[in-house]
């Protein structure tokens, strides 16, 4: 049996033996009454090792709790960035089959939707405004036949504006869509 007078030998003989502990976690921990002395206040290496057993970490497994967290860390990164490759790979499979288009042509080509839609919708009473004359006639009994009619040429505005189609605006007509 060994005795050790004082914490900092204490603490070295622990460190010695493979367990981490620092002077100050060893200190609060006899203040706490968890590290048995003797009646003189001395440390001895049976009871500081019972101590260890039972509050401190071996250094080893310490070290491998690192080693191990860094492992596992690495192996996250290099998911994370297969599973980015991979979202690429896909997305550029995607586009050489014609599948994806940029996202500046597709903002071009429903702005000339929405210019088209806006110049249907505009023109239509002056288009229209003979056709809705002779359609009621001036008589209120016809309304119903109006709003027949008036569906019907609203489902051609939708069925316009849902089609596939080439529409082609210049500069000056994209220019004022985006002032509104």
């Amino acid at each position: 049996m060994k005795v050790l007078k004082t914490q900092l030998d204490a603490v070295e003989f622990l460190t010695n033996q493979g367990f981490k502990v620092s002077k100050s976690k060893f200190g609060r921990d006899v203040n706490d009454g968890k590290v048995a002395t003797t009646v003189e206040g001395f440390f001895e290496d049976g009871a500081l090792l019972a101590y260890a057993s039972l509050h401190l970490t071996p250094l080893a497994k310490a070290e491998n709790r690192a080693l191990t967290d860094a492992t596992v860390n690495r192996v996250s990164a290099d998911a994370d960035l297969k599973r980015l490759t991979a979202d690429r790979a896909r997305l550029k499979l995607e586009k050489e089959q014609g599948l994806l288009m940029p996202r500046a042509q597709y903002e071009e080509d429903l702005a000339a939707r929405a210019m088209f839609f806006k110049s249907e919708v505009d023109s239509f009473g002056f288009r229209k405004a003979g056709e809705i004359i002779a359609l009621v006639n001036g008589d209120e009994s016809k309304l119903p036949d109006l709003l027949k009619w008036w569906a019907a040429q609203t489902a051609d505005w939708t069925d316009a504006w849902a089609s596939d189609r080439q529409f082609v605006a210049s500069n000056e007509e994209t220019e004022e869509i985006g002032e509104d």
